[in-house]
């Protein structure tokens, strides 16, 4: 099981809901999060010059293209976080919304067993 998360991105004028992938193995100096194609081209971004830049992840390297910023929020049945300020990336043939550990911890995200998904 993991842990995902209700939230809401915020690009320019346009908010969509979506469930995302709190992992705490994704680690970032700042607040990042990745975002697919498919829902980065719904959010507005323009994706016809996009920059890359090259990740470590599990032993290998990916490309991972630069979106820009992004608004980010928890929205669940009894709470609504305030907007935290993300990078957005993408890499081609990821289809989750993913947190990273910057994220996760400045969105008040409390990871307690990751087992179960609580």
């Amino acid at each position: 099981m993991v842990v995902r998360v209700p939230i809401e991105l915020k690009y320019q004028n346009v908010i969509l809901s979506t469930s995302a992938l709190a992992n705490s193995g994704y680690e970032s100096d700042e607040n990042e999060i990745h975002v697919p194609i498919s829902l980065a081209e719904k959010l507005g971004y323009d994706l016809s010059d996009l920059k890359g830049e090259e990740y470590s992840v599990v032993g290998t390297k990916v490309t991972t293209f630069i979106l820009g910023r992004v608004k980010v929020r928890v929205v669940t049945s009894d709470k609504v976080t305030g907007w935290v300020d993300a990078r957005a990336v993408t890499v081609l043939n990821e289809y989750e919304v993913i947190l990273s550990d910057a994220l996760i911890e400045s969105l008040g995200i409390e990871i307690i067993k990751p087992k179960i998904g609580l």
